[in-house]
């Protein structure tokens, strides 16, 4: 068995031992530490007060939501974390794990850390969170129907029969002691320390679902806060406490309290009137707020050096072409579309300067991404032009007799990006024709391959290739997730192919391998990719915020 550990700084700062990122095979030990002294650094205390919107749940297997997800990340540490500001996987929870030299295997030892409750954290509270997130007949289950986060552990051995009722635990996970958590997949996949990442994959204790209504308002979790106050629906404040016997660095933060807003305007206005402190920023108002309040040198740490932010996300806003029928299983069709679209207009002048131009399906926030991958994803009107000319030469009416439908879900304010798109191609001598929808009918007609031009939004899973890739483009995944119906030999051999390879550099090598071939044939044309905007009050002089919008509060710090 190859052993592998991550080291590298993460969000909790207490890790040491950095790991370069193509050093997978070697074994190291995530060192802790320790408990840090409190020192001035918890002179806070008056609450950081940050304004975001009502939760949809804080038990962790229901989190579905930023604002959840939010919470259940200061609640719960998972076994790994991944910095973004590094472009690091490190442990977390674990102190280290080994994988097997075919990818199926991997054993985590954990820390000796506690949950809120002061009882120990054990591998048995990882493998009870992940089989009451999978079996219908779990607490969480029970009162909602399918967990949302089920399918993340879809690999693991014993998958099926757990998450139809057949069996009640997974077969492909045992703990050999409290401390050792083994993990048996069904199929290799090396990045699997990546995916469980996820704040969703927590450890709960026992207890969670003994009392599943307390929990779900005062969940007991081992991360560096702690609930200070019992959470119901329809509070108007969310409040949590510094955990002083937490198994790292403890928070500066002394307490914090999130005040729930109706909407981002509501929260924005209550931040302008001095209410709270951190607040997701309206589009409409971003550019004055970057202008006010200083932008962010890094882009994505709100304080001194700037208290507004616009963070680059993991979703990527694509038009899927229906690679299947006329005239998009044509290439030659799908590249001209990339070209024609001005993915700078949509970005700068219709969400002001909050999204980023896309230049490939994989955001720049993901490990391996490459700047620009996606020739044909440039705005090059001319060259689109050149593209169609003898295949699709213009007619009298100066239309080339290509008819697309582009279609959209009526939720979400897009009628004015699609018409901009829309006319994007009009100007190319492409006949569309726009199709508003609502979110049942899009998602049966992608199902049903009922669609020429479909608006979709793609969020990865993890920081990796793999997470944006195998699904969207691998062609067993037609039929659920790889929207375009797209089908390439050589594309499904290195994605197979990357899933296996323990080296990291020679993985990330065929995953970009793969991505090259992908862009050369436009199966999807990239348009946006997601980002967030907040702002901060001057008593904030630190507080990074990651690609998926949580805020870490673990190492946030505030003027004296």
């Amino acid at each position: 068995m190859d052993r592998m550990a991550h080291g590298a700084l993460s969000r909790r700062r207490f890790l040491g031992g950095s790991l370069a990122a193509g050093a997978l095979a070697a074994l190291s030990a995530c060192t802790s530490g320790g408990q840090a002294e409190q020192g001035s650094a918890a002179v806070a205390e008056q609450p950081l007060a940050i304004g975001f919107s009502r939760p949809a749940s804080i038990d962790p297997a229901l989190a579905t939501d930023t604002s959840s997800l939010t919470v259940v990340w200061q609640l719960f540490d998972c076994l790994t974390s991944y910095d973004f500001s590094t472009g690091e996987l490190s442990c977390l929870a674990a102190d280290r794990y080994e994988v097997s030299d075919d990818a199926q295997t991997f054993t985590f030892y954990l820390r000796d850390a506690t949950f809120h409750d002061g009882s120990r954290v054990t591998s048995e509270d990882f493998k009870r969170a992940w089989e009451r997130i999978v079996c219908p007949s779990s607490a969480p289950s029970q009162l909602a129907g399918t967990t949302p986060y089920a399918y993340l552990l879809s690999l693991i051995d014993g998958y099926d029969a757990l998450h139809i009722g057949l069996a009640t635990e997974f077969s492909g996970v045992t703990c050999p002691d409290s401390a050792t958590l083994s993990i048996r997949l069904s199929t290799p996949y090396a990045d699997l320390p990546y995916l469980l990442a996820h704040p969703a994959l927590g450890p709960v204790p026992s207890s969670a679902d003994d009392d599943l209504p307390s929990f779900s308002q005062r969940p007991i979790g081992n991360g560096p806060f702690m609930m200070a106050d019992t959470w119901k629906s329809g509070s108007g404040t969310l409040s949590l406490s510094r955990y002083d016997d937490y198994y790292g660095e403890v928070a500066s933060l002394d307490r914090v309290l999130f005040d729930v807003e109706p909407d981002t305007e509501s929260s924005f206005r209550s931040f302008q009137t001095g209410d709270i402190d951190v607040s997701p920023c309206p589009i409409g108002d971003a550019s004055d707020a970057a202008s006010s309040l200083g932008r962010s040198e890094d882009g994505r740490t709100l304080g001194d050096d700037g208290r507004f932010v616009c963070v680059t996300g993991l979703t990527t806003s694509m038009l899927a072409c229906n690679c299947s029928a006329a005239p998009l299983d044509d290439p030659v069709v799908r590249r001209a579309i990339s070209l024609a679209i001005d993915r700078d207009y949509l970005c700068d002048t219709l969400y002001r300067e909050t999204r980023v131009p896309a230049h490939g399906a994989v955001p720049p926030t993901v490990f391996g991404y490459r700047e620009e991958s996606w020739a044909y994803a440039a705005f090059d009107p001319s060259s689109a032009t050149e593209l169609l000319e003898s295949s699709y030469p213009l007619n009298d009416d100066d239309h080339r007799g290509i008819e697309v439908r582009l279609s959209y879900n009526t939720d979400g304010g897009h009628a004015e990006v699609m018409q901009k798109i829309s006319d994007d191609l009009e100007d190319l001598g492409i006949t569309c024709r726009l199709e508003a929808l609502d979110a049942e009918t899009l998602r049966q007609r992608i199902e049903d391959g009922d669609f020429d031009l479909v608006r979709v939004d793609w969020t990865a899973d993890a920081p990796t290739l793999d997470s944006v890739l195998f699904p969207l483009f691998f062609s067993g995944c037609i039929g659920s997730t790889n929207y375009a119906r797209y089908q390439n030999a050589h594309v499904d051999q290195q994605l197979a192919q990357a899933r296996t390879e323990l080296d990291e550099g020679t993985r990330v090598s065929l995953l970009q391998g793969a991505d090259s071939i992908i862009g050369s044939e436009c199966p999807v044309v990239p348009l946006m990719y997601h980002a967030r905007s907040y702002a901060a009050s001057e008593r904030v002089t630190h507080l990074a915020i990651d690609t998926q919008g949580r805020l870490d509060l673990a190492s946030a710090e505030l003027a004296e």
